[in-house]
């Protein structure tokens, strides 16, 4: 299950990163969930366990998953013969 939440960063009386509000709502959750009944005691070190880490797919696989949208000569450079050389007297 995911969740999201968001949080003003003014919001804390000192800076916190994400990893540190994420860590801290999992084990909050986790006590509340026990106190409440809802979590068996031997469930909180699955709640608070970090989530691993989402696999970042490679440069290739962002490429082949673009839309195949015009044609090919759309996207080439236009010949270019350079400047005509001026001379001067």
């Amino acid at each position: 299950m995911r969740i999201t939440v968001e949080i003003r960063e003014d919001a804390f009386r000192t800076p916190k990163t994400a990893r540190q509000i994420e860590e801290e709502m999992r084990q909050a959750a986790a006590v509340f969930w026990v106190a409440r009944g809802d979590v068996a005691p031997e469930a909180v070190n699955d709640i608070t366990a970090p989530s691993p880490p989402e696999k970042e797919g490679t440069l290739m696989d962002l490429l082949l998953s673009m839309p195949d949208v015009g044609e090919d000569a759309d996207f080439e450079r236009p010949v270019d013969y350079g400047r005509s050389v001026v001379e001067f007297d």
